[in-house]
């Protein structure tokens, strides 16, 4: 998988977060006594800030740190719009080029690109059965982790069905119907590989599929 793990949402929300601070900074630049007038407008725009921060990586990350200490004010602290909208358009440059995606996501989606180009070898290789339980293990793994990222809490009988199933819920909707009934095929395919029996899935199919997981978890972890 050589795709760039970005969303085009979360891009959109930088996008619309910068220019609501490119407003609040002029406004503040034209006060001569350098007060924030609407506060309560600062207030939600930083703390949108902070929650679209949060999901480039672990709540720790330099971005949600650096943001707190110009955004944040309190007793002895000096709160400077300027600095922090600097901090917001550094991490929409960065999250852009591929630089700043959530850290155990990121972790995720390089692990299940192996296993994915090793099912392809298997496959090409001739060795369709175990591609095709590899490329099952992949997604289910995958599924957790994009699972676990909401967070859903899982079971250990959670397998292909049941992720899919959780993702696809109205109060979660990281899959649709379509994805989902595609997904369910390729957990049929990988449960046909990986109970015994004959398997006469042609390598074709099994390569398709690894495409179609490929997608789907470039999309999903991405999408923290």
């Amino acid at each position: 998988m050589t795709n760039l793990f970005v969303n085009e949402v979360l891009l959109s929300r930088f996008d619309e977060l910068i220019q609501e601070g490119d407003m609040r900074w002029q406004d503040f630049q034209k006060d001569e006594q350098g007060v924030i007038m609407d506060i309560v407008g600062f207030a939600q725009w930083s703390t949108s800030c902070l929650n679209l921060l949060d999901k480039l990586s672990i709540s720790t990350n330099r971005f949600v740190t650096q943001f707190e200490v110009w955004a944040v004010g309190g007793p002895g602290k000096r709160m400077n719009i300027g600095a922090a909208l600097g901090v917001l358009k550094s991490a929409r440059h960065e999250y852009s080029c591929g630089l700043a995606i959530e850290y155990q996501l990121s972790v995720s989606a390089a692990v299940f690109s192996g296993l994915l180009d090793e099912a392809l070898y298997l496959s090409q290789k001739g060795y369709t059965r175990a591609a095709a339980v590899l490329l099952g293990a992949a997604l289910e793994e995958g599924l957790k982790a994009r699972a676990r990222a909401v967070p859903i809490t899982l079971s250990p009988r959670d397998t292909l069905s049941p992720l899919i199933a959780k993702l696809k819920a109205p109060e979660v909707g990281l899959l649709n119907e379509f994805e989902a009934k595609r997904l369910e095929a390729i957990a049929r395919l990988r449960n046909d590989a990986a109970h015994g029996g004959e398997f006469t899935h042609e390598a074709a199919i099994v390569e398709s599929a690894i495409k179609e997981v490929e997608a789907t978890l470039g999309k999903l972890l991405s999408a923290a």
